[in-house]
């Protein structure tokens, strides 16, 4: 009995053996393949890396041809603003000291129907006060109107000259791509 006992000791110990080989053989298996996948997902994560840093510098490229841009516009903006508030005191100049404007081809103004600044025709009514059209001048509410219609086409002449060649420059993009999230 004892021999039978030696024997399935000797069995169980064998079997015990292979059983611990085999999870040695499966746990390298096991570290074997894992660090294949840990050393996929570095290379992974090095190639995604260089990409995110490839595509952060042209971002910031565009960004700052973008903000280039905006600068530049902003100030031929700022230019043309410039020119349409002289042109605007100019025109205030020129009304005189009544506020009025001149029409250069009233009568009294010359065979040319051209007036110098400072020049008025001798008329008894001839005073801020009057609101008849004497001298060639055209009334406080005519000026007006002229003035503030010369300023408001001054005014969209600005914003279209500004707007304009982004459009043409959208217009002659070809790189564009223009997508949607999500499509």
């Amino acid at each position: 009995m004892t021999d039978i006992f030696i024997k399935i000791a000797a069995a169980v110990a064998l079997l015990a053996v292979l059983f611990s080989g085999e999870q040695y053989i499966e746990g390298r298996g096991y570290s074997r393949a894992q660090a294949e996948c840990q050393a996929a997902t570095n290379k992974l994560k090095a190639d995604a890396a260089a990409v995110l840093a490839s595509e952060t510098a042209k971002t910031r490229s565009a960004e700052q041809a973008l903000q280039d841009l905006k600068n530049t516009q902003e100030l031929q903006d700022a230019t043309h603003q410039k020119t349409v508030a002289d042109l605007s005191s100019r025109l205030r100049n020129l009304a005189g000291a009544h506020g009025r404007l001149r029409d250069p081809h009233a009568a009294g103004c010359g065979p040319s129907g051209s007036c110098a600044t400072g020049e008025t025709s001798p008329a008894a009514g001839d005073s801020a006060n009057d609101t008849t059209q004497t001298g060639g001048l055209l009334s406080a509410d005519l000026s007006g109107l002229l003035q503030r219609l010369q300023l408001e086409a001054d005014t969209i002449n600005v914003a279209y000259a500004s707007c304009r060649a982004d459009a043409f420059a959208v217009r002659q993009a070809p790189d564009i791509e223009f997508r949607l999230p999500g499509m």
